[in-house]
């Protein structure tokens, strides 16, 4: 979606909420007031559409995602919960993942491919975490990609100083 918001405020965004080329928008869960900046694609869309397109709910947007998933090729099967027709309850199974999918997936996935672009902070402004603790556990970073980065890092270091040409202090 390139804006971070929960569909429920991402599907009430229309003209007034575009203030210089940033949405402006007070959350509906949290009533945190956010400003994103519009992200060229949404601007290309909406001036093509000449604004934003018709309204769809909640549930219309949940299908259409899953369609769009399964035609982009999200078919490996995939352990989840899904609402089984019959009994109204969610029920844990392997399903192929197009089925999984919801309007989540915007969210999280807006957050987790910023993640280590962007100062954290920056993010968690969009996102409206609190804490930093909170928002590393919502885009599921394992201590095995924390260890990846750290790595990295210490790579790119050597690569550009060597270590026996780094500064180092002992911090007591």
């Amino acid at each position: 979606m390139r804006t971070g918001l929960r569909v429920s405020d991402f599907l009430r965004l229309k003209q007034t909420n575009i203030k210089e080329g940033y949405f402006e928008i007070e959350t509906k869960k949290t009533s945190q007031n956010v400003v994103i900046p519009m992200h060229p694609q949404v601007k290309e869309i909406l001036e093509k559409r000449n604004g934003f397109p018709y309204k769809i709910s909640d549930q219309n947007f949940n299908l259409y995602i899953k369609e769009i998933s399964e035609a982009v090729g999200l078919t490996e099967m995939v352990e989840g919960s899904k609402i089984n027709p019959e009994t109204k309850r969610k029920q844990k199974g392997i399903y192929p993942k197009h089925e999984l999918v919801t309007s989540h997936i915007c969210r999280r996935s807006f957050a987790s491919n910023l993640y280590g672009k962007l100062p954290n902070m920056a993010i968690m402004a969009i996102t409206g975490h609190q804490t930093e603790a909170q928002f590393l556990k919502y885009i599921k970073i394992t201590p095995k990609e924390n260890a990846e980065k750290l790595k990295a890092y210490w790579q790119k270091q050597q690569e550009e100083n060597g270590f026996e040409t780094l500064n180092m202090k002992v911090v007591k």
